[in-house]
Formats: C-alpha cells, structure tokens, sequence
C-alpha cells in the first residue's frame, strides 16, 4: 500500500497544494464591467466574451447584463459581428435599464461612425422572427434613438430587420408600430431603402393594422 504523505512545506512555501478549491458553481459574471478596462482596445474580444449575458437580459429576462454595452462604446477597436449581435439582444431586454443602456451604446457607436446599424437591424430580425427576442420591448429604445437625433440609424437598422420579420411565420407582436416607426424616419430622412417582402404585405386585400402600415411605408418609400 502507498502511503500518502502531506507536501513538505518548504516545497509549498505559499500553501498552494494544500489550499481549499473553489466552488465548482463560482460565478465571476460580477467581473464582465472590468473586461472594457482590461482590454479597451479590443472591443470585439469583450463583446464576445460578455455576449451571453448580454443575451440573457433578453431570452432569459435577466437583469443588469447590458450594463457594460456603454462601456463597449466607449472602447476602440472593431466591434465586429459580437458587438451587433449584442446591441440586438439589448434592445429587446426585459428590464428598463439594461434597454436604456443599450440604446445609450447605440447612440454613442451612431455618433462616432462606428455602428453598423444594418448588421445590427439584421440580427434583431432574426432573433425576432426566431422568438429569442420580444419586439414589442425594443419599440422604446428604437423610438427614443429617433427622438433623440438618430432617424436615420433608425431608419437604417429597422430595414434591415423588416425582411426577416415581414416573412416570420408568426406576426410579431409590435411589428405594425415598427413599421409606423419605419415609415416616420423614412420620411424624415428621405432615404429610400428597398424593403424585400413589404410590397407584398401591403398587397394584401386584408385591411388590418398591419396592412395599413406596410402600406404606409411602401407609399413612403415609392412616392407617386
């Protein structure tokens, strides 16, 4: 039989191999708000490291995960595929706070020419039309991004997610008010973006809210 002797201290002069070992169910996600500090030049390193808790503000209705995303913003570096999809889960989070301080990053990478609003606009559609994510709760910080000065990031990043949404199997709950909001920055900005699938909506022969919309915008973006 070998007999276990306990480490010569001298070899372990700092107790190491003696030390108690953590909980195997430790949670360092308290630690995400330092990674823009530790690495603040690499914006899409953080955004991928802190992505799923970002997400799960919005598909697990979890609180306070988006906090860092103004503190993304105010990073350098691309931000890369991370940082959009991010943004999107941000603006369809549960609570209050954490689509406020998605929307505050937004307006921050907008006003430094460092949004792509279209890939971002692409993955709420997408998240959307998979029910990852609750329209209705990015309706807000959209329409307060355009009142605050942005109708074109708007504009921009609604078009990208109205294909994905128009072609949904199920209606999203929220979409006739985004396509109010869509045709309202449109016009505002006079940008005329093609929209695949709105013409065929506002086609349609029914007379409900949403039809009415999609023909509100289509009239906007094709005037006679």
């Amino acid at each position: 039989m070998v007999e276990l002797r306990p480490p010569d201290a001298s070899a372990d002069p700092h107790g190491l191999l003696t030390a108690d070992p953590p909980p195997v169910a430790i949670e360092h996600s308290a630690w995400m708000n330092l990674w823009p500090s530790i690495l603040p030049g690499h914006r899409a390193v953080v955004a991928a490291y802190t992505l799923p808790v970002v997400a799960a503000t919005a598909d697990m209705d979890q609180r306070d995960g988006a906090s860092l995303l103004p503190l993304l913003a105010d990073s350098t570096g691309p931000g890369g595929a991370a940082l959009d999809l991010a943004l999107a889960y941000g603006l369809g989070a549960r609570h209050g706070t954490d689509r406020v301080a998605a929307l505050d990053a937004l307006l921050a990478l907008a006003a430094a020419g460092q949004l792509d609003a279209t890939a971002t606009g692409h993955h709420l559609g997408q998240l959307v039309a998979e029910q990852l994510v609750k329209l209705s709760r990015a309706l807000e910080p959209l329409r307060d991004a355009a009142l605050a000065g942005a109708p074109l990031t708007v504009w921009r990043l609604i078009a990208a997610a109205l294909p994905a949404l128009l072609a949904a199997p199920r209606t999203p709950r929220g979409l006739p008010d985004l396509l109010s909001l869509a045709a309202e920055t449109a016009t505002t900005t006079g940008v005329h973006t093609d929209v695949p699938g709105l013409a065929d909506v506002a086609a349609r022969s029914a007379s409900s809210r949403l039809v009415t919309e999609a023909r509100r915008l289509h009239r906007a973006l094709h005037p006679a």
